[in-house]
């Protein structure tokens, strides 16, 4: 079989959680005797509008380049110039089967141009961006998870604290503009012959959201497979604390990029709440360097230490696995949780806010226990607990799923995707939609560009909106 797989970024320019999931579902499909390409976004755009074609890992990999200004903005998520593109890869391809795993950096009607050219489509979703204008659902203003359905009020208001302001649309334009793009996402999702989602939490979410039943997509639950060893992290080199208590504090440890989203400033907070006795290690990229500021000067006077980046490889011999549990500030609607796998690798319990993938993919009591999400007065509750009996951290990790259970392996992942793709296959290539107005949509485009430029906005170079967080 050739599967084309399509995602706004691939390793090596772009690593996130979806460009490695995307990754390892290359490599799996690979070994399992597949052929496959991958079509990707990225945010090389100082040449201009181009495609590009390179070998990564066995795999070729075409890249879209996009050129137009802040093209991750959600004003900017149809682009013609890359459906055509797009179509011009599927016919110079012609692969059996097109499984689409992001949109952004890239265009809204990826699955329809598939059914345009006779082949079908599977989406998995990945996240909220389908439902949210800003991506994750976390107000810029309150830090607060949204839980709205995708319309034009209140989200144009809360999309346009994000930078650039699109002052010259007014109220019509936008929300003609945002009525569009949803129309034109749901339409993806109901053309694909299969939605996957990781978790069935992260799939009635998306549904919730875009006022979509259980009868309008295809959906089936295939969780995340990936190849994870205690070693893989260097778990046997991890130092063990004897339990808190006898003046030893309770030591906790939380890792990814240090981002409001994330919610480090909420685990200081609510360290700062619990009083003495308690310690945390905080390690990730700076993705923002005024927000890291921002949080170690609210760490002043705490137990709190901020260590910078890591390697995944060594993280059993970093600090901040020298701990008695893993803690998660997260703001967002996990739609899996990579760190979730990784503490388990480690042998840490872990604390969690009760949202998302996080209690469905582990029970209060056997390997976690939850907090009320983005509360740092009941994560302080919590902590206290955990300070002051700490026997209960044992209870957490002696009632914790074997890792193999939490996390299956890659080539589980392929197996379930492949009986996935047989029926989406089965079901053959949807009813083509209409094509959209290609000289409206380049024209939309080009004033939205010249208007920001004329205003005095920053020139591409500052480039796209969205962050990988």
């Amino acid at each position: 079989m050739k599967i084309l797989l399509v995602a706004h970024g691939y390793p090596p320019e772009l690593v996130g959680g979806t460009e490695t999931s995307v990754e390892g579902l290359a490599l799996g499909l690979v070994d399992a005797g597949h052929e496959v390409v991958v079509v990707a976004g990225s945010m090389k755009f100082e040449d201009g509008f181009r495609v590009s074609r390179a070998e990564h890992g066995g795999v070729h990999v075409v890249r879209i380049h996009r050129a137009d200004l802040f093209f991750d903005h959600w004003q900017k998520s149809h682009a013609h110039d890359v459906s055509a593109a797009f179509a011009g890869v599927l016919a110079e391809e012609r692969p059996d089967l097109v499984h689409v795993h992001h949109w952004i950096r890239l265009s809204d009607d990826l699955v329809a141009c598939a059914a345009r050219a006779g082949i079908p489509a599977c989406v998995t979703l990945h996240d909220l961006w389908t439902t949210c204008l800003i991506a994750f659902r976390v107000r810029p203003d309150t830090q607060a998870f949204c839980e709205v359905p995708l319309a034009p009020s209140p989200c144009l208001a809360c999309a346009a604290q994000v930078p650039p302001a699109t002052p010259w649309l007014g109220q019509d334009a936008e929300t003609a503009t945002l009525e569009r793009r949803r129309a034109a996402l749901i339409g993806e999702l109901t053309l694909a012959r299969a939605v996957v989602a990781p978790t069935l939490a992260h799939a009635r979410a998306v549904g919730r959201y875009l006022d979509l039943g259980a009868d309008d997509v295809r959906l089936r639950v295939v969780p995340h497979g990936r190849d994870l060893t205690p070693r893989d992290l260097g778990a046997e080199q991890r130092t063990v604390l004897a339990p808190p208590g006898a003046g030893r504090p309770l030591v906790l440890g939380s890792w990814g990029h240090l981002h409001p989203l994330k919610g480090p400033d909420l685990l200081v907070e609510a360290v700062r709440r619990a009083g003495p006795g308690i310690e945390l290690h905080l390690a990730g990229g700076e993705v923002l360097p005024e927000f890291a500021d921002e949080l170690r000067r609210a760490a002043a006077g705490l137990a709190v230490t901020v260590h910078g980046a890591f390697r995944l490889e060594e993280l059993g011999r970093h600090p901040v696995t020298a701990v008695h549990a893993f803690v998660s500030g997260s703001r967002a609607h996990e739609s899996w949780g990579l760190v979730v796998d990784e503490a388990r690798a480690l042998g840490l319990p872990q604390v969690l806010p009760a949202r998302g993938a996080f209690p469905e993919r582990l029970r209060e009591g056997a390997g976690a226990t939850f907090y009320a999400p983005g509360d740092a007065e009941d994560l302080a509750r919590v902590l206290i607990a955990l300070r002051d009996e700490p026997g209960r951290l044992d209870a957490l990790e002696r009632a914790a799923p074997p890792l193999g259970e939490l996390v299956p392996g890659r080539r589980q992942h392929v197996e379930a995707l492949l009986t996935v793709y047989d029926e989406v296959l089965a079901a053959g290539p949807p009813a083509p939609p209409p094509a959209s107005d290609a000289q409206a949509a380049h024209a939309r485009r080009d004033a939205w560009d010249r208007a920001l430029a004329s205003g005095g906005a920053p020139p591409p170079a500052a480039g796209p909106a969205h962050e990988d967080a």
